[in-house]
């Protein structure tokens, strides 16, 4: 690879723990450059080298993506030859699953007891974060992860990843943040906690909110609940203390973000017709939008710079005909419940019309008092909830509204519902990308917090120099 140098006037960051790059994404269009990213997924790593090229810091190039190997004294070297004697920005995403609430349940079922979770050694991933912070020393860091984390075996692991790096020599604030206050069409929660040097002087604030709507109640972000869980309120901001001034507008709904995708009905005429339907990506080309561009949100995913589209891509579904009639007939916000109901009806009246049939060919396997959220009908007039890594094993968690096309969510809505532009290229089979999308941060999200940590570089930098040319005047 050929030398590479830094550029003046940029601001530099390194992604952690980076997933199929939503982070990075949002950083970038925030006016961040990437340096390059850890990502332990193979399918996941090729998706970022795809979309970001390859990272010019041979100490990242030889971590084959495992953060634990990333040897920080030579990622230093790194930058130093690089022209870059401090990072601006680091940022770190450790898994989620041992912090999650299904997570923790998966964990204590394979241990075959209950609260094996806390043992689950990506719990500890955290530690290399602040190793990083030790060594490396950048300017700010930004560290995300679920709010399980707030409560794992009665311990609060934010609030001792902010004494950490309090401990390592950082100003450091914690805030739970909703993806969909920054114009993510869904409500997705998450623990963002933001660190400057302490020799910068810098308090740390978090974006405002942008989006608001009642969809929030009901959830931590819109509560002052979750002071109970800090020992202290040194570290932590909560909610109100975000609010603007300014009336937020409405939050982004599924109609609106999906507003110009086509409908997709091939699998059902397949059914009807007795053809072979298989819902392999590549058997799926690009299709054309609707007419028009109906809002300001399908303009963004279309029109984001460096990944602007003319056409959509993995825009399919799967094949599960004995439940597409059980979708047609699910109301919108309808649960796995009802939806159970409804294939016991539908049973039990292909039975009075006479038919030989078999419960199974019309009832899922799944017991009743299965989790309940295993099947939802997306509810069109209000922000999807929350898109998880489980989309990898079953999307029917994203049942799409619309009735008529009785199918759970493409990759592409899915991918929209998490902010990533339609130019965005995913790589691996329809499973791998659906759990890259489950476990991305939204685009729209890190801009947000990308833009505010932006500003404040910038005004310190330009503080720092004001304060330098003051001093010589007063010298001379």
């Amino acid at each position: 690879m050929a030398a590479w140098k830094s550029r003046s006037k940029e601001l530099y960051f390194l992604d952690l723990f980076a997933g199929s790059g939503g982070f990075s994404l949002g950083l970038e269009a925030s006016g961040f450059t990437s340096l390059g990213s850890v990502e332990i997924n193979p399918k996941a790593r090729e998706t970022l080298q795809t979309n970001f090229g390859e990272s010019p810091l041979s100490a990242i190039r030889s971590t084959c993506g495992d953060v634990r190997k990333l040897d920080f004294k030579k990622l230093k070297k790194d930058l130093s030859r690089a022209g870059i004697p401090e990072l601006d920005l680091l940022v770190a995403c450790p898994p989620c699953q041992g912090f999650s609430r299904i997570g923790r349940a998966k964990l204590d079922s394979l241990a075959g007891s209950k609260g094996s979770h806390p043992a689950d050694p990506r719990n500890k991933l955290y530690q290399k974060v602040i190793k990083c912070l030790e060594i490396i020393r950048p300017k700010a860091f930004v560290f995300e992860n679920v709010p399980g984390m707030l409560s794992v075996g009665g311990r609060n692991v934010a609030e001792i990843v902010c004494k950490q790096a309090d401990k390592a020599g950082y100003q450091v604030k914690a805030a739970l943040l909703n993806a969909a206050w920054y114009g993510v069409p869904q409500l997705r929660e998450r623990i963002i906690i933001i660190g400057y040097r302490k020799d910068l002087g810098i308090t740390p604030d978090f974006p405002t909110i942008e989006f608001n709507g009642p969809e929030i109640e009901g959830h931590m972000s819109g509560s002052d609940g979750i002071l109970k869980l800090w020992k202290s309120d040194e570290y932590f901001i909560n909610y109100s203390c975000l609010r603007s001034s300014l009336q937020p507008k409405k939050f982004k709904t599924v109609e609106e973000a999906l507003a110009d995708i086509p409908s997709f009905t091939t699998h059902l005429q397949a059914l009807r017709y007795g053809r072979k339907y298989k819902s392999l990506r590549e058997l799926h080309p690009p299709v054309p939008y609707k007419p028009g561009c109906p809002n300001e949100y399908c303009k963004l995913m279309r029109d984001w710079t460096g990944f602007e589209s003319s056409s959509v891509s993995d825009h399919c579904a799967r094949w599960t005909p004995r439940d597409f009639r059980i979708f047609r007939r699910m109301k919108e916000g309808d649960r796995y419940p009802e939806a159970l109901a409804i294939a016991n009806f539908l049973w039990r009246q292909a039975k009075r019309q006479g038919q030989q049939v078999k419960r199974k060919e019309y009832v899922p396997p799944y017991p009743d008092d299965s989790f309940k959220e295993k099947w939802r009908k997306l509810i069109r007039n209000r922000p999807s909830w929350t898109l998880t890594a489980h989309l990898s094993k079953d999307s029917y968690s994203h049942i799409h509204f619309d009735s008529t096309q009785a199918r759970a969510i493409s990759i592409r809505e899915a991918a929209r519902l998490q902010s990533f532009p339609d130019g965005f290229k995913f790589v691996g089979c329809a499973g791998d990308v659906f759990m890259q999308i489950g476990n991305a941060v939204p685009p729209l999200l890190s801009k947000a917090i990308g833009k505010e940590i932006r500003k404040t570089l910038n005004k310190n930098q330009k503080t720092a120099r004001t304060h330098t040319a003051n001093h010589w005047e007063v010298s001379l």
